[in-house]
């Protein structure tokens, strides 16, 4: 997302740029500089064409959709919808076509929510006709499937296009000229309560007064917290727990969005989360299925409504503040406490009174502890699928811990120079990383109450569980250490050290002045000899693009 002067521009190299004014840097190319561009054109049907002299078309918008399409453009299994972002966040949602030819809506990549249900069939592209209806076209161009808006052959009507809403729901849209405004005439899911995750961690989705959805937080929730509704339960509470009901609701996790599913009784269902420490919430669908839904996870979302044959239970602690503790000492065993078992700077592995495995950050700071326990009080309630969560911590006898939970294969560094690890970091689990570390940050920066950096983003400060699913950790320090920081010199710092730790993942390389010799090679064309010889094949428009992002992060310095 960029900012409001940001404008195009075609370059003397036949490449055409979006220039984000605010920041100062080049936000978009279209990788044409060896194309010979001579002009750029805007089509009557709104596509937008780059040609060379012979008028040859050598790039179009039509072949690069967003989160639009327009009459007449194709939309091919190779290629997807994706909904624009809030607030300059990763989007989750997208429109893509399997290989059995059906349309999906997908909320990341794990949640399929509809689908065009299309008879089976390969070869296939989607296509808005200016009529107001959106086809499956086969190879004959005959349609397989289609939908039609309301207004479908209303010659009154001179524009249209279809859009992925940031919602998550898919509509097409006619401009009414008596009212100068754009309707919806048709959307894929009709209640927008059964989109996949519609309220994120904003509670469950219910219908108001007046028909339109909202989203409600139905559980008794942490203060620390009081952004987002999370299920009020955290494995070992100290004086128990109950099961709360809630009535026609269905509840399901995001993060991970992995339910267990198992057929039993009702009673049975809500004894089973009883019983289980990691259980956090469970639903009961109550018709023939007799499913039985257990969720493992405080990030849960949902929908209720009257006519659901549903009843769900969730998990609450008798002491709401048992999710963050201060945790003294004698609580922590550190083998020998003598600091021996070290794994990373200043950071040990620690073992709980449950036998649960931890990581101990040791501070050598000079902090008052009011200040100190405020702080750290604000970092534990930052909860997030890509940040290590902070168990606890320990202020007390000239002590000062951090207690995080523990990630089995260590830090992002170690992994890249152990031989046998580095083996499993291909290309895609690389970019992965990326993308997930980005949207991590992304978190810190824009959805948390108040702006919260970093402040020492680099490989070692991201970590690999036994999945190898990445965490962010160690991020707000100094604000535990009191070192004070302005907030955009603080977030510049942080997208420059994200962009120095793509570089060592595409790299495995982690000189500091490395840097400058792939920018070198990459700016002559040598983009392949930057990345690392142990990933083996890779995509070559990949490997430029995660090239390119790397350079607009370094940037700012």
């Amino acid at each position: 997302m960029v900012g409001n002067k940001s404008y195009f521009q075609l370059t003397q190299n036949g490449e055409l740029v979006l220039f984000d004014s605010a920041k100062g840097v080049i936000a978009w190319t279209s990788n044409t500089i060896n194309s010979s561009v001579a002009s750029a054109v805007l089509c009557d049907n709104g596509n937008l064409v780059l040609l060379n002299r012979k008028k040859d078309v050598v790039w179009q918008s039509f072949d690069n959709p967003s989160d639009t399409l327009l009459p007449g453009q194709n939309l091919s299994d190779h290629q997807m919808l994706r909904a624009a972002s809030r607030n300059s966040i990763s989007s989750f949602y997208s429109l893509y076509m399997d290989v059995s030819g059906q349309l999906k809506l997908r909320w990341e990549s794990d949640v399929t929510y509809w689908a065009s249900g299309s008879p089976p069939q390969s070869d296939l592209r989607a296509i808005l006709s200016s009529e107001g209806s959106f086809h499956l076209l086969d190879q004959r161009s005959k349609s397989v499937w289609s939908v039609f808006g309301e207004d479908h052959n209303d010659s009154d009507v001179k524009f249209r296009f279809l859009r992925l809403d940031v919602d998550g729901n898919l509509r097409l849209f006619s401009w009414l000229e008596n009212s100068m405004s754009w309707r919806s005439v048709w959307q894929a899911v009709g209640n927008q309560c059964n989109v996949f995750a519609t309220c994120g961690l904003c509670g469950i989705c219910i219908f108001n007064a007046s028909g339109s959805p909202v989203c409600k937080c139905p559980f008794t929730f942490t203060t620390e917290s009081n952004s987002k509704c999370l299920v009020p339960y955290r494995e070992g509470c100290e004086s128990g727990s109950s099961m709360i009901t809630h009535e026609h609701t269905f509840l399901y996790g995001i993060y991970p969005p992995n339910d267990t599913i198992v057929r039993t009784s009702l009673e049975q269902c809500k004894s089973l989360c009883q019983a289980d420490p990691l259980c956090t919430a469970v639903t009961f669908i109550n018709d023939r299925t007799a499913e039985c839904r257990m969720k493992k996870t405080i990030y849960i979302t949902g929908r209720s409504d009257p006519s659901l044959s549903s009843i769900s239970f969730v998990k609450t602690c008798f002491r709401s503040n048992c999710c963050f503790t201060h945790a003294p000492k004698v609580f922590i065993t550190i083998p020998a406490w003598n600091f021996k078992h070290q794994i990373g700077p200043r950071m040990f592995k620690g073992i709980l009174s449950n036998q649960r495995p931890v990581a101990v950050k040791d501070l050598k700071v000079n902090v008052e502890e009011r200040k100190f326990r405020s702080e750290v009080s604000k970092i534990g309630s930052i909860y997030h699928k890509n940040l290590v969560k902070l168990e606890g911590y320990c202020f007390e006898s000239g002590y000062k811990f951090l207690v995080y939970e523990f990630a089995k294969n260590g830090s992002l560094g170690k992994c890249i120079e152990d031989p046998k690890m580095c083996k499993r970091l291909t290309w895609k689990k690389r970019m992965e990383i990326c993308l997930t570390v980005a949207r991590a940050i992304s978190y810190l920066h824009t959805e948390c109450r108040e702006f919260v950096s970093h402040g020492n983003l680099k490989c070692e400060n991201v970590v690999l569980d036994e999945n190898l699913e990445t965490k962010v950790s160690e991020f707000g320090l100094g604000r535990v250490q009191d070192e004070a920081s302005d907030t955009g010199r603080a977030a510049e710092n942080d997208v420059r050290d994200f962009g120095k730790m793509m570089m060592v993942l595409i790299s495995g390389r982690q000189e500091t002045d490395f840097c400058k010799w792939a920018y070198e090679k990459w700016v002559v064309g040598e983009a392949e000899r930057v990345a690392d010889e142990r990933i083996g094949r890779m995509n070559s428009d990949e490997l430029e693009r995660a090239l390119r992002i790397t350079f607009w992060c370094l940037q700012v310095d």
